[in-house]
């Protein structure tokens, strides 16, 4: 097994390193670049060896060989973005926050990397300094995206202030009420904290002032959901309806309206 795993990291490693070199134009052989290469280019082979053990899922050493590629060259954005990640994989998540603050001291006037920060300041509990980063972030550009709004809302609710969890939420959906981040953000509101009347406050909001909204299925099942653990079950099968004509190919949905009519638990 450990055979067949080494010929297939070959393989990939060799068509990612031909990759690189046709990007660059360099006609040096892989081996050749690790013994006489420049820090740079070396940097870059780590960096693609790294990239693969990611995609083989062996996170471990794809930290390792991203590290190879951050020694040899600080300033290697990417290996710092995947090394990353890949920390995040293993749930380390102080080492991902590492890398984007580091990150962030390469490029202070980005944004993106402030709200990544955030997002993982907010996973080791560190709320004061995740509401600091985001509110940089915001103030960075003219018009936040959905996800910058509904960060702020994800450590409100970590900070079990829901109403304003309720009004990020909201600014956060009426930038893009197909927003995926947002949508789980009300889900966990929801199931992990039983702010059902919260998620039919969002959504009523959504309704009032997004036509786009009405099309989301996702956003009506929420919807639907939340009028039935609130115990308005004639309105949640109605919303149901809604949901089915949408996506009427779903048969999880239908029995779904099924349980509802019959006034059986649902998940």
């Amino acid at each position: 097994m450990k055979k067949i795993l080494f010929i297939l990291i070959a393989i990939i490693f060799s068509m990612n390193i031909c990759a690189v070199n046709a990007e660059t134009g360099s006609n040096n052989s892989t081996l050749e670049k690790l013994l006489t290469g420049s820090d740079e280019e070396r940097a870059v082979i780590y960096y693609t060896m790294a990239s693969t053990y990611s995609e083989l899922k062996d996170h471990k050493s794809a930290v390792e060989y991203y590290t190879k590629a951050i020694e040899l060259n600080p300033k290697m954005i990417g290996a710092y973005v995947g090394r990353a990640k890949d920390c995040g994989d293993m749930g380390d998540w102080q080492c991902s926050l590492d890398n984007y603050e580091s990150i962030k001291k390469l490029r202070p006037n980005d944004p993106n990397a402030y709200w990544a920060t955030s997002l993982y300041k907010t996973n080791t509990k560190d709320l004061d300094g995740a509401m600091a980063d985001i509110d940089k972030a915001i103030s960075m550009v003219k018009k936040p995206n959905a996800t910058f709004y509904a960060q702020k809302a994800w450590v409100y609710l970590e900070k079990k202030d829901y109403n304003n969890a309720v009004k990020w939420a909201k600014k956060a959906l009426r930038r893009d009420y197909r927003d995926e981040y947002t949508l789980g953000l009300i889900s966990v509101m929801a199931y992990e904290n039983g702010r059902f009347e919260d998620v039919l406050n969002v959504t009523n909001d959504c309704l009032k002032h997004g036509k786009v909204a009405k099309e989301n299925h996702v956003l009506l099942l929420l919807r639907a959901k939340a009028f039935y653990y609130t115990g308005q079950k004639e309105k949640a099968i109605k919303q149901m309806d809604d949901v089915i004509k949408l996506v009427p190919e779903n048969e999880e949905y239908i029995l779904l309206k099924d349980k509802m009519q019959k006034g059986e638990k649902i998940d």
